[in-house]
């Protein structure tokens, strides 16, 4: 996966937005919170946590919610000015600072978390290639490729604009 790519292609959206919104700059904390917000559409689309229902089996919007989490990621990264390697460990060893956890909702919970704590405690360096790290796994553990990822996100950045020229 090209992340300098994708950074500058979500760029490209945020600025078309925000010069038609009026704005400087991206307002961190709604995207924080917008980040968060479709980490629970995702998860809904998932529905592995739904321990009441007979039919768990992931509904078609997934990968779709996957690249609309991924796009935040990026704005909050343009944000940031992060830059940085996806997978921050360089020897595989993610889980020793406990990035790695044994089930979906877990690993969704931890991510989710990462944000809290990007706003909350402004642990911006490392605390960013925490959310990259984690949700890299996450997506594995949901068993989509960074092709699919990658395409999806660009799929999604198209409907974007699309909704940008139809006045959204």
């Amino acid at each position: 996966m090209n992340l300098t790519k994708l950074f500058e292609t979500q760029a490209k959206l945020d600025e078309r937005i925000q010069k038609k919104q009026g704005q400087q700059t991206v307002n961190l904390k709604n995207m924080i919170l917008a980040t968060i917000v479709e980490i629970g559409e995702m998860s809904n689309e998932w529905q592995g946590f739904k321990d009441w229902k007979v039919n768990k089996q992931p509904k078609e919007g997934l990968l779709e919610e996957i690249a609309d989490v991924l796009s935040f990621i990026l704005v909050v990264g343009n944000q940031l000015q992060h830059r940085g390697p996806l997978i921050i460990y360089p020897d595989g060893d993610c889980n020793r600072n406990g990035l790695v956890y044994s089930d979906i909702t877990t690993q969704i919970l931890s991510l989710t978390s990462y944000f809290i704590r990007l706003w909350e405690y402004e642990e911006i360096e490392e605390g960013y290639r925490d959310v990259l790290t984690t949700f890299a796994i996450l997506t594995e553990m949901l068993g989509f490729t960074w092709e699919q990822i990658e395409e999806a996100y660009y799929a999604k950045n198209k409907v974007n604009h699309e909704r940008q020229n139809a006045g959204y």
